[in-house]
C-alpha cells in the first residue's frame, strides 16, 4: 500500500513532476544476516514458481564487465534485454538510431526475496541518447543450476531519466523481518520553484516489490512559499518494527480579500509539528503495509 502524508494546505503546493527525473547516485549497506534454522519465512523460490518469462541464466559479474565495455546503445540494450532491463526505456525515439553509449552494473547482495538465500541486486546507471541518463535494475533470485535466476525489476527505479536535479538513494534494511530484508528508497527532485523528497519502504511479496510505505515533503519558493520535513525512524526490537515519524509545516504568505474588491498580501507565517507511529500490517490474503497504530 502506499501512504502519503502531508499538510493540507502545503498539498497544493506540490504538484509531483514525476516525468521528469535524472542520474541517480547509489549508496547500500547490505546487511548479509544468516537464517535462523528455526525461520517460518518462505525457503527459496523453485523453479516451477518462477514464471518463465522471469527465469534467466547470467553470470553478475561478467555481466558486470560486459556492461562496462559496451560503447553503443545496441550493444548495450543487447546486453540487457535477456534481464528485461531495456523496455521502460526502448520507447524513446532517439534508441532508433544507432549511437554512442556508457554504462556500468552495480553488484549488490541481500536476503529480499527469501530468508535462505543471498540475492543480486543489479542497478544499471549510465546514459544513452547523447546524454539521457538511464537509471534501472532487478533482484535475481538463485534458482537451481548454475547462474539461473528468477529476476524481479525494481519498480522504483525510473528506467530513462531527464530532470538535472533528480536523486535517488537505496539501502537494505531489517524493518519488517529480522532476516529478510527491505528496500528504503530516498528521492528527491527540484524546478525553479519547487523541491521534493519522497521516502519509501519497498518489500517483496507473492513475487514482486511491493511500496509498504510511502511519505512526501519538500518546499515550494513565491509569494505564497512553505515547506515540509519528515523523520522517519524504525523503532523497536520485535519484528516487524514500528515507524516512528516526526513531521513539520511551515506556510507563509496569504492574499486576503478585502470589502472594496482590493486584495491585501499578508507576509505571516504559520507553523505545526506532528508526531505519529506506524504499524505493519497484513490481513490474510493481502498485502502488507504501515498504517498508523
Amino acid at each position: 500500500m502506499r501512504l502519503m502524508l502531508m499538510h493540507p494546505s502545503f498539498a497544493m503546493l506540490l504538484p509531483r513532476l514525476r516525468g521528469a527525473v535524472l542520474l541517480a547516485i547509489l549508496a547500500t549497506t547490505p546487511a548479509a544476516a544468516e537464517a535462523p534454522a528455526s525461520s517460518s519465512l518462505p525457503s527459496k523460490v523453485s523453479q516451477d514458481a518462477c514464471p518463465p518469462a522471469l527465469r534467466v541464466v547470467v553470470d553478475p559479474q561478467e555481466l558486470k564487465k560486459q556492461v562496462r565495455a559496451a560503447k553503443t546503445t545496441a550493444g548495450l540494450r543487447k546486453l540487457l534485454l535477456p534481464l528485461g532491463l531495456d523496455s521502460p526505456w526502448e520507447r524513446q525515439e532517439c534508441l532508433k538510431e544507432e549511437g554512442p553509449a556508457s554504462a556500468q552494473l552495480d553488484v549488490f547482495r541481500a536476503r529480499i526475496l527469501s530468508a535462505d538465500a543471498q540475492d543480486f541486486v543489479l542497478q544499471v546507471r549510465g546514459q544513452v541518447c547523447d546524454g539521457m541518463k538511464l537509471l534501472t535494475g532487478v533482484v535475481l533470485h538463485p534458482l537451481s543450476g548454475k547462474n539461473s535466476f528468477c529476476a524481479t525489476p525494481m519498480g522504483f527505479l525510473p528506467g530513462v531519466v531527464e530532470s538535472q536535479a533528480f536523486r535517488v538513494v537505496f539501502s537494505f534494511e531489517n524493518l519488517t523481518d529480522p532476516v529478510r530484508q527491505v528496500f528504503r528508497v530516498e528521492e528527491t527532485d527540484a524546478d525553479s520553484r519547487n523541491e521534493y523528497q519522497t521516502l519509501s519502504y519497498w518489500e517483496a511479496q507473492e513475487g514482486s516489490l511491493r511500496s509498504i510505505f510511502t511519505i512526501e515533503s519538500g518546499s515550494h519558493m513565491g509569494f505564497v512559499h512553505g515547506s515540509t520535513e519528515v523523520k522517519v525512524t524504525p523503532v523497536g526490537d520485535a519484528f516487524p518494527r514500528f515507524l516512528q515519524i516526526k513531521e513539520s509545516s511551515r506556510d507563509c504568505g496569504k492574499f486576503i480579500d478585502m470589502p472594496s474588491g482590493e486584495s491585501v498580501y499578508e507576509s505571516g507565517c504559520t507553523d505545526a509539528e506532528n508526531e505519529v507511529r506506524m504499524c505493519y500490517r497484513k490481513s490474510p490474503g493481502a498485502s502488507g503495509g504501515y498504517d498508523k497504530c
